[in-house]
């Protein structure tokens, strides 16, 4: 299947339309590259295209690889999933935190999802957010509910990685233990003052943003430039493709790891959810996790505001990732998805059958 010709054209024809300014898309089949897909600007003036190498906004999409840095530090023996984070970082070890767990964090169950109080500019500070975070008191008994850490999640695992590995470089961690062996070689907690082949998010007249707050700061050179790992990322498609090609060929977690790391940690008494089209309900230890409902940890990654996405189908080893400039909905992503067969990864639009399905769904419960 020439999937290569399919979805340039679909990138082209989203560009020339004005559906995008801006976009990418790469996919690795069994770890060989297939597609290496890439069209229009990196802004409103055309004055440069978008390359292979043009770095992306990609917002929480960044997350989970942050969540893979631990799984490796796990494999390489120098922490295990069950530890007190205290006993590696011991200022963490306060306001009701002292046994918190290594899983807690991951899989966003410590209840620490709220921002700490401060000046934006603080955001800009990684080892300050770090200690900030292990000050903070959870907001009610962790390791219960699940609670999406949209703004936490990268200081908490990035934190942890730092204080296991004695160091607070995180961007360098990163690098040693994933982008490095996973050939990311365009993937940023924090790009170059002098990096000039990014693109700027973008709308169409009159158009309003997803978000007007996150869009300036993803516009502002000192938050590009900040490690703020669990928003601030910039890639291109093809680095974040390549991290879950690794994953998915064993080039950086075996495979007893990931399927640890993408098994449910669930409590039905406490995650009252709807399993409708949209939700993010399931979680592993840091991945989210996409179905089908029958084989819940067969896809899984991770998307961010504004349409970025990287996901890994564990049963056709399609490693696949998009990135975008235009921070408004719809977008191209979809119809790229239908062209590299690569099956929905969301819910039916139906709920009807849920009872059903919570089941029959294999589910290990963290109790």
């Amino acid at each position: 299947m020439d999937y290569q010709r399919k979805i340039q054209a679909i990138l082209d024809q989203a560009v020339e339309t004005g559906l995008e300014c801006g976009c990418q898309a790469a996919l690795y089949i069994n770890g060989e590259l297939a597609v290496n897909a890439y069209a229009g600007w990196t802004d409103w003036t055309r004055s440069k295209k978008v390359d292979e190498n043009t770095v992306f906004p990609i917002f929480s999409t960044g997350k989970p690889l942050t969540a893979t840095v631990i799984h490796r530090l796990v494999e390489e023996g120098k922490v295990s999933y069950d530890t007190r984070i205290a006993d590696f970082w011991p200022e963490f070890g306060c306001n009701g935190k002292e046994d918190m767990r290594v899983w807690h964090i991951l899989t966003y169950r410590s209840a620490l999802a709220r921002l700490p109080q401060g000046p934006l500019e603080d955001e800009l500070d990684f080892e300050l957010m770090t200690r900030k975070m292990a000050a903070s008191a959870p907001e009610y008994q962790y390791g219960t509910k699940q609670e999406y850490h949209s703004l936490t999640y990268g200081w908490l695992t990035g934190g942890m990685a730092c204080n296991i590995l004695k160091r607070f470089d995180y961007p360098q961690s990163f690098r040693e233990y994933v982008g490095g062996p996973a050939g990311m070689d365009r993937f940023y907690y924090g790009i170059s003052p002098e990096e000039d082949n990014a693109a700027t998010l973008v709308l169409k007249p009159g158009e309003a943003p997803l978000s007007q707050k996150l869009m300036d700061r993803m516009n502002t050179p000192a938050f590009r430039q900040s490690c703020n790992p669990a928003t601030c990322a910039m890639s291109n498609a093809l680095s974040l493709a390549r991290h879950y090609a690794a994953i998915d060929t064993g080039k950086i977690m075996s495979k007893e790891t990931l399927d640890y790391a993408v098994s449910t940690r669930w409590r039905a008494a406490d995650d009252p959810f709807k399993m409708v089209k949209g939700n993010w309900v399931f979680f592993g230890l840091g991945y989210t996790l996409y179905g089908p409902v029958e084989n819940i940890a067969q896809t899984f990654g991770h998307g961010g505001i504004g349409g970025a996405e990287a996901l890994l189908d564990r049963k056709t080893h399609y490693a696949i990732a998009v990135t975008r400039n235009r921070f408004a909905y719809p977008c191209f992503v979809n119809p790229v998805y239908d062209a590299a067969d690569f099956k929905s990864r969301d819910w039916p639009e139906s709920d009807e059958k849920e009872p059903d399905v919570l089941t029959s769904l294999n589910l290990k419960k963290h109790l």
